[in-house]
């Protein structure tokens, strides 16, 4: 059986070993990297004929576009898609928190949504659409106020409101009132709730239908983004993602940690 994935953010870390495993379940592989020399070299590490390269910046809606019209075009259809790409400042990057905040919700969230949106048509022509975002222990709900907790799972939550949520934390980091406004103290970890609400919408739009909408945490694992501190090897982390694309996955609207559902 023909079975396509798509893994964004593929060349290194938990991207490229998802990447990896999917190869026994999967006829095409396809690593969606900005970086093009990069992700031609992650290929040729696989060394496997079923993985192949496109060049993807989830930061662009031009890129997004073209990248799923070819898509389309090569092979006509998505059976996985799994949303790793992300970005996350260093502890000790000079950059102001605030200024952090908008290239961290440009990727994270709304580039995960935009190019989500433009691969859920490609999606739905799968017998067993398995769609995967991958997100953070930092994405719990336990991060937020309790206000936030119930505006991010809000079960009539929509993804505009989503993105309207959003902009309403840069705007109150922007006047510096983001953890009075009970947002937490984190760009990056902000994003996360982002990602699984997003995931958990759209579990609900496809329920009874054969796409699957899931959100894991791979754990603090050994990659750049880790700066190589996590204590867990990435093909181990990586594995939270790959249970949640394969075609005998029945679970919907769940987060997914150590393997397991686990409470947002």
């Amino acid at each position: 059986m023909t079975r396509v994935a798509v893994v964004t953010g593929a060349n290194k870390g938990i991207g490229f070993h998802v990447a990896q495993q999917l190869l026994a379940s999967c006829t095409v592989v396809i690593l969606a990297c900005r970086d093009a020399s990069r992700g031609e070299a992650a290929v040729r590490r696989l060394s496997d004929p079923k993985a192949r390269f496109m060049q993807l910046d989830i930061g662009d809606e031009a890129s997004i576009a073209t990248f799923a019209a070819a898509v389309e075009q090569d092979v006509g259809r998505v059976d996985a898609l799994v949303n790793d790409a992300a970005i996350a400042f260093k502890a000790a990057d000079p950059t102001p928190f605030a200024a952090q905040t908008e290239p961290t919700l440009k990727i994270n969230v709304r580039g995960t949504v935009a190019l989500t949106d433009a691969l859920l048509p490609l999606l739905e022509r799968s017998d067993a659409g398995r769609l995967v975002h991958v997100a953070s222990m930092t994405g719990k709900l336990r991060e937020v106020s309790r206000k936030r907790r119930r505006d991010f799972s809000d079960p009539a939550l929509t993804t505009e409101r989503l993105l309207g949520l959003a902009d309403d934390f840069a705007a109150d980091v922007a006047a510096g009132r983001h953890k009075a406004a009970g947002w937490g103290s984190s760009n990056y970890g902000l994003s996360k709730p982002c990602v699984i609400a997003h995931s958990k919408i759209l579990a609900r739009k496809y329920a009874g239908s054969a796409l699957r909408v899931n959100a894991c945490c791979p754990g603090y694992c050994r990659t750049d983004m880790s700066s190589n501190r996590g204590g867990r090897p990435p093909e181990v982390g990586a594995r939270n993602a790959v249970l949640l694309a394969l075609p005998d996955c029945g679970l919907n609207g769940e987060f997914v940690q150590d393997e397991a559902v686990s409470a947002w």
